[in-house]
């Protein structure tokens, strides 16, 4: 269920909250997960990281990797990286079908590294599955990412159509303040993420949209179907 909250301009989403058991479960590990990541070569993370970064430029961390199958492409690409996430189980079974790979337990929100450790940081889709807000999270990016390193942040955000639709009404409001027992994230404003991470210090270099399809598909159930068929299929068509 979502709901629009008029007052921060962003989407809530209630279902089943985002716990480390919830995401042990969403990410239990195939037997063929090593196969799966072992020689994986090119991802959206691996395009984006080479136009901004050498492996001689440092270690990238991804914080949240679940997984890591970011964490597997950047080091099959030269790179040395690090992936960090809180969900127990899930890393256990990545350190036992890949132990080469160099994945933690840890909380984004309390890194145990020093500062100014990494060249880079990756932060796909985390942000927004806390109530409470980003601040911790960010606060913990600044201070591990070197001077003049990279952050590469996405979250689900207000898109025209996700705007198009709370102008019509068509999200029941959100006219509750305390947190509900089943949250499982935002849809953000992306113009107050973007101000927050410049007040934490943060340069923007770019921003952009991006996995329109998926968005689309959530939100126009007349399509789902299809759309859902063309996203699953979508690693095999350049076209799609």
């Amino acid at each position: 269920m979502r709901y629009f909250d008029e007052q921060n301009k962003r989407l809530i989403y209630i279902g089943e909250q985002a716990t480390p058991g919830f995401w042990d479960r969403q990410w239990k590990t195939k037997e063929e997960i090593r196969r799966a990541v072992i020689d994986l070569k090119s991802t959206y993370v691996t395009r984006v990281t080479r136009k901004c970064l050498t492996p001689d430029d440092g270690i990238i961390l991804e914080g949240g990797c679940g997984r890591a199958k970011h964490v597997a492409a950047l080091v099959n690409n030269g790179y040395q990286c690090i992936g960090v996430d809180f969900a127990q189980q899930t890393v256990e079974m990545i350190n036992e079908a890949v132990p080469e790979l160099d994945v933690r337990l840890g909380d984004v929100r309390h890194l145990d590294f020093e500062d100014a450790s990494f060249a880079g940081y990756w932060s796909l889709g985390v942000i927004e599955h806390f109530w409470n807000g980003y601040e911790s999270i960010s606060s913990e990016m600044a201070r591990v990412i070197k001077s003049g390193g990279y952050l590469f942040l996405t979250f689900p955000y207000m898109s025209p159509l996700r705007k198009l639709k709370a102008r019509f009404g068509l999200y029941p409001k959100w006219d509750k303040e305390q947190s509900p027992t089943h949250f499982y994230q935002f849809a953000l404003n992306h113009k107050s993420v973007i101000q927050d991470f410049t007040r934490y210090g943060f340069e923007l270099v770019q921003a952009k949209p991006r996995d329109g399809l998926k968005g689309t598909k959530d939100e126009v159930k007349v399509l789902k179907g299809l759309l859902q068929e063309l996203y699953d299929y979508r690693e095999t068509s350049i076209l799609i």
